[in-house]
């Protein structure tokens, strides 16, 4: 492990059927949609504990009682931790606030950005390491797929459009007029509609081919 002073935190919902990915269901249906969601938790979390960059804390929705997140518990070398707040934007500010009580420097990825590697958080990583108060990689359609800091930044989870494609513009914004400085990755996609599923199951493909 290579920084000891460094948390990324994955939040995530537990697969249960009809309220996960719900976007998709009107095109791929709830089993499809939750199987999704179950392999997504999966993948985010091998690829974390492969590279072994730093702890890896799994923050659960809607706690982590259900068996999936048990099950990674036993499968990798993380901790769980509950997701607490009312919307997206309190979720991620007492998770970032409680865990920067411990470690320096704290990063939050979801599980829905399977073109988010390792690479790219290495390098928000190095970038937080190289005196940069906020960074992130935002997503191709207007939010973003990683945030990180060394400070709770309030301002950041509070105010904003979560969902939309306004949310990277509202955090610039805010980061802008409270004289933060921030450090934006290279975009990637997330998976949100029919065309990003499609797009990803032929990511899949290529690479079952490549290992092959």
């Amino acid at each position: 492990m290579n920084y000891s002073d460094t948390v990324i935190l994955v939040y995530a919902k537990a697969p249960v059927v009809g309220q996960v990915n719900t976007r998709l269901i009107p095109d791929i249906g709830e089993s499809l949609a939750t199987k999704l969601q179950h392999d997504l938790i999966h993948q985010r979390l091998t690829s974390l504990t492969q590279l072994a960059l730093c702890d890896v804390v799994l923050m659960c929705a809607p706690d982590e009682k259900h068996e999936v997140f048990l099950q990674c518990k036993k499968s990798y070398p993380i901790s769980l931790f509950p997701q607490r707040g009312d919307n997206l934007g309190e979720r991620m500010l007492n998770g970032m606030r409680h865990f920067l009580k411990h470690y320096k420097y704290c990063i939050i990825v979801g599980t829905d950005a399977p073109a988010l590697d390792g690479d790219k958080i290495m390098q928000a990583i190095d970038v937080l390491h190289n005196d940069a108060s906020v960074v992130f990689v935002p997503a191709e359609d207007g939010g973003y797929v990683l945030v990180g800091m060394n400070t709770s930044h309030a301002c950041l989870f509070e105010g904003i459009d979560w969902g939309s494609e306004k949310v990277m513009q509202q955090s610039r914004n805010k980061l802008t007029k409270n004289n933060i400085s921030f450090v934006e990755l290279e975009d990637c996609w997330d998976i949100d509609c029919l065309s990003d599923y499609q797009r990803y199951m032929k990511q899949l493909i290529r690479k079952q081919d490549i290992t092959k």
